[in-house]
């Protein structure tokens, strides 16, 4: 740990920066403070000492934030969406299907958005981020004109939880990635903005989708869907571009110095290969950073898969329940922007704690005694959609913080691949848990997503803790 003191301003107020475990942080005698974020994760591992300047604003940068926005708008729109197209199927094509069989189709589907990041991340670090983007685009408008076909629980499975998640999984990782390139000292506000998109999606889908349901069938209901998500990743593609990949060099060598050209696809394997560094995992901050996440985006996705159909076992219509997800949505607005401009200056995992600290308390002090009271359950549906918005936006930033921009992608896809894994088995056992749909067994299936929320925010506070240890009077 290394400390040096320094004087700021007129009034000769002395600073202390301290090193901790790599990540740069100031304190000072009071409690709120204004300090230099240091956004670079500056350890052994990173032997890169070149200086990367960031535009931190700017037309081009903005439009950047504008085409993430759009794009995951569509991404985590349907991802926030799921239970508006679980509760129908469910009850519809696959209603006389069970319970936990119909589950697989929507955990396979979120755990692919997610697991193949681990892959596509090293592709964004190397060849930046139009080729997965376009690809991605491509297979998730394909796939949701399947999905508008289906009524078998495999055809489910291959046109959604394959064609439509490898797709998401394809555009999520450049969408996010691509902030990191622009942005550092306005990371959090800048990612903030850009996932609000999520929940602008997770707005409009859910409305969408009931009035569609009525006025025009499932059948063309996903294929309006399936034109709203290519407009919207279309518009993406052309705005968001990269400014920083990893650097190579297409010509070798041999012992008599003749120089010859390499193959470019060998090389551009080779680069993609060296990108999976699981050493990573040996850095306990970024270790418990994934655990948190593990744990707090099980209650959350497994919460929002049925929410909607906790609400009608509770005795609310169908119709009312999708309107309980938009309210949910609506309120991550706010949940997405307030935060990351807040994290700016007051530290992004801590702001990242306070906000899953009001998760886990908005479950257990609302949803889980006073479930049962549909007016208590639009109050939670609004504060818990604030406070969790935080899992999906200041996740990111927070990695960011402790990951050299070159590797953002790696360790993003890496987080997201083990992620991916919890979701792809937590919602299939919340299925279980809920079993004939029972008021009690959705009673337990709360107490579930409670415990693993919980649980999740204790291993946000320990990663913290790995940074600058117990102290309070830090941003990090």
């Amino acid at each position: 740990m290394a400390t040096t003191c320094i004087e700021r301003g007129s009034s000769n107020e002395s600073v202390e920066i301290v090193r901790i475990n790599g990540v740069a942080v100031e304190t000072v005698s009071q409690f709120e403070i204004e300090i230099e974020s240091s956004a670079e994760y500056n350890n052994n591992a990173n032997n890169n000492d070149e200086e990367i300047n960031y535009p931190e604003g700017g037309f081009q940068a903005y439009s950047v934030v504008l085409g993430s926005f759009l794009g995951l708008m569509a991404t985590f729109g349907t991802l926030n969406s799921v239970g508006a197209i679980q509760t129908y199927v469910a009850t519809h094509q696959l209603a006389n299907v069970k319970t936990s069989t119909v589950s697989w189709i929507f955990s396979i589907y979120i755990a692919v958005s997610f697991a193949n990041c681990m892959v596509v991340g090293p592709l964004f670090d190397v060849k930046g981020a139009l080729l997965p983007m376009v690809v991605g685009t491509l297979m998730i408008f394909g796939g949701f004109m399947a999905v508008a076909n289906c009524d078998t629980v495999g055809q489910f499975i291959l046109a959604l939880s394959i064609c439509v998640a490898i797709g998401n999984s394809l555009t999520i990782t450049p969408l996010v990635g691509v902030l990191s390139h622009w942005f550092n000292l306005k990371r959090g506000r800048a990612i903030g903005m850009a996932t609000i998109g999520g929940s602008v999606g997770g707005i409009i889908v859910p409305l969408m989708l009931d009035r569609l349901y009525v006025q025009v069938g499932f059948v063309w209901a996903i294929r309006i869907l399936a034109f709203f998500c290519l407009a919207c990743n279309g518009i993406a593609i052309l705005l968001c571009r990269e400014r920083i990949c990893s650097k190579t060099t297409n010509y070798e060598e041999d012992e008599e110095g003749t120089t010859t050209k390499k193959n470019e696809l060998l090389v551009s394997l080779m680069q993609i290969k060296d990108q999976f560094d699981f050493k990573s995992l040996l850095d306990l901050k970024y270790l418990f950073c994934i655990i948190g996440t593990f744990f707090t985006e099980i209650s959350l996705l497994s919460m929002l898969t049925y929410l909607a159909t906790y609400a009608i076992a509770q005795g609310m219509s169908e119709s009312k329940s999708y309107i309980l997800l938009t309210v949910f949505n609506a309120t991550g607005v706010l949940g997405r922007l307030v935060p990351g401009i807040l994290s700016d200056k007051f530290g992004h995992f801590n702001i990242m704690i306070a906000m899953l600290i009001g998760f886990s308390l908005s479950m257990l002090v609302m949803w889980l005694p006073f479930g049962s009271n549909l007016n208590v359950l639009y109050a939670f549906a609004a504060i818990c959609g604030v406070f969790s918005s935080s899992i999906l936006s200041l996740t990111p930033v927070c990695l960011g913080s402790i990951t050299p921009v070159q590797k953002f992608g790696q360790r993003y896809g890496l987080l997201y691949f083990f992620v991916s894994l919890g979701n792809l088995f937590g919602i299939p056992v919340s299925a279980a848990i809920i079993g004939e749909g029972t008021v009690h067994q959705y009673d337990m299936f709360a107490v579930f997503c409670c415990i693993f929320g919980v649980v999740g925010t204790c291993c946000w506070f320990v990663s913290r803790f790995f940074i600058v240890g117990l102290k309070l009077n830090v941003r990090v």
